[in-house]
């Protein structure tokens, strides 16, 4: 048990690690900044951060969400897409699955939190992250799950329905969640790709139902639809990856 804390607490932190990178990705390219220079740097004051300001999810604590020299506060979904990312491969490490296909996952945690970044700058999830990265988790699921057309449905389910969505809402759900849903259809297969997005919708509007009764958003503001499908991915690999099975078989009688 102690062995295999010391390797979560490890997977965690390397996890982190690449969610810190991800959260910089997806908080400069959409602005056209380069990913290499300037360094990290404080926002408001442009202090340049120190070694020790990079931890994960530490520094933020160490700092209490401060920064050292201006004193304004260090967003808090920092430290959060960090942890997310760190869980998420504890998590998917350590969920029994073949070597190939926990990468797999690793990836599409990466790129979701990426695009986390970029819809909450922007509001926008870009071609240059969805188009690569449905292509490389396709070939990754095909070759984990041994088959070429099983991530093919899932692709193609998880854009139509978003796509109709889109159509529906005139427009209010972009297309990047529609492109970003090909990824997810990918590595989740049709029945936990839906399973995800009815999950998402359900965190959304309690999450924005909280955030507009509290006033702190308002009534027409758009909220950051991403985090909840985030949200909603890892409820459907991790919590509720059986129940599609189970509707099919004890409520539907199909299987």
């Amino acid at each position: 048990m102690a062995l295999q804390g010391l390797m979560s607490l490890y997977l965690f932190f390397v996890g982190a690690v690449f969610g810190s990178f991800a959260t910089l990705v997806g908080d400069r390219i959409p602005s056209g900044q380069s990913i290499v220079r300037p360094g990290s740097s404080c926002n408001h004051c442009g202090l340049p951060l120190r070694a020790w300001h990079l931890i994960p999810v530490v520094s933020w604590v160490v700092l209490r969400g401060r920064c050292t020299s201006c004193r304004a506060p260090i967003p808090m979904r920092y430290p959060a897409q960090e942890a997310l990312l760190g869980g998420a491969v504890v998590l998917s490490v350590w969920h029994r699955q073949s070597v190939l296909l926990t990468l797999t996952w690793c990836g599409l945690w990466f790129v979701l939190t990426v695009a986390i970044s970029s819809d909450f700058t922007k509001l926008i999830v870009p071609n240059w992250l969805t188009y690569p990265s449905a292509v490389v988790l396709y070939i990754s699921s095909a070759l984990s799950c041994g088959s070429f057309l099983h991530p093919v449905f899932g692709m193609l389910g998880g854009f139509a329905m978003i796509f109709v969505v889109h159509l529906i809402s005139g427009g209010k759900m972009g297309l990047g969640d529609a492109k970003l849903y090909l990824s997810i259809g990918a590595v989740l297969g049709v029945a936990l790709t839906v399973e995800s997005f009815i999950l998402a919708c359900l965190f959304g509007a309690v999450m924005g139902g909280i955030l507009r009764l509290t006033g702190h958003i308002g009534r027409k503001q758009y909220v950051p639809f991403v985090p909840f499908i985030a949200l909603g991915v890892a409820g459907a690999q991790f919590v509720f990856g059986a129940f599609p099975q189970w509707y099919l078989h004890h409520i539907l009688g199909v299987l």
